[in-house]
C-alpha cells in the first residue's frame, strides 16, 4: 500500500501538480479580475501593489523572530493576497512592462525570505535546529533559480513543482501549527527543505533532458 501511495505521488509530482494551478481556474481567474477592476478605479498601480506585499512579508519576518507565529502566517498571507493581485490589475489596465515584471520577482524573492530568516532568529538558541529555516530557504532560491535560469538559456520548462505558491501555502501552514505546538513550525519548514530540494533536483533532470533534445541552447 505505502509502495502504491508513494508511486501516486510520484506520479502527480512527475506532472507538475501545485497549488498554483488553482490560479489557472476560470472561476479564480474571473475572481481576481473583479477585484482588478475595482482597484483600477481607485487608481492604484500594479507596482504599487507589488511593494504593498513586501511589508506584510517583513512584518511576518519580525512577528517569527519574535514567536507570534500566528501572525506571522496572517501577515503572509496578506502579502499573498496583494502578490496575487498585481498581475490581473496590471493586464486589466494594460500596464504591463518588463520592468513592472522584474520589481514583482524581486520583490517576491524578499518576501519569500522574510518568514524563514525570522525563524531562523527565533531559533537561534537551539543549536543546529536554526539551520532548518535558512535550508529551506536555500533550497527554495534553488528551484527559482533553475526556473529562472532556463529562462535566460532559452530552455522551456513544463511546469515544475514546488514552485512559490506551494511554498507559502506550506509555511502559512507551519506558522499557523507551530503557533499551537512549536515543534511543528521547525517540521514544517524542513519537509519545504527536503520537497524543494527534491523540485531543484527533479528541474535539473527535466531541463538536461530538453537540453539534449536540442530544446534550448546557451
Amino acid at each position: 500500500m505505502m509502495r502504491n501511495w508513494a508511486a501516486r505521488l510520484l506520479g502527480s509530482l512527475e506532472q507538475g501538480v501545485s497549488v498554483q494551478d488553482i490560479g489557472r481556474s476560470a472561476s479564480f481567474t474571473a475572481g481576481l479580475s473583479r477585484i482588478a477592476s475595482r482597484l483600477a478605479r481607485t487608481g492604484v498601480t500594479p507596482n504599487t501593489l507589488t511593494l504593498m506585499s513586501l511589508l506584510p512579508a517583513v512584518a511576518s519576518g519580525i512577528a517569527a523572530a519574535n514567536g507570534l507565529l500566528g501572525w506571522a502566517g496572517v501577515l503572509l498571507l496578506v502579502s499573498g493576497a496583494f502578490d496575487l493581485l498585481d498581475g490581473p490589475l496590471a493586464r486589466l489596465t494594460g500596464t504591463a512592462t518588463r520592468f513592472g515584471a522584474l520589481l514583482d520577482s524581486t520583490v517576491d524573492r524578499v518576501s519569500d525570505a522574510a518568514p524563514l530568516l525570522g525563524l531562523t532568529i527565533l531559533y537561534s538558541n537551539s543549536g543546529w535546529l536554526a539551520v532548518l529555516p535558512a535550508l529551506a530557504l536555500l533550497a527554495a532560491y534553488t528551484v527559482s533559480y533553475v526556473r529562472a535560469r532556463c529562462e535566460g538559456l532559452k530552455v522551456a520548462l513544463p511546469p515544475l513543482w514546488m514552485r512559490r505558491g506551494d511554498r507559502m501555502i506550506l509555511l502559512v501552514l507551519s506558522l499557523f501549527l507551530g503557533s499551537l505546538v512549536p515543534w511543528l513550525a521547525l517540521g514544517g519548514v524542513a519537509l519545504i527543505a527536503l520537497l524543494s530540494a527534491l523540485a531543484a533536483a527533479d528541474a535539473l533532470r527535466v531541463a538536461r533532458h530538453v537540453i539534449d533534445a536540442g530544446g534550448g541552447r546557451a
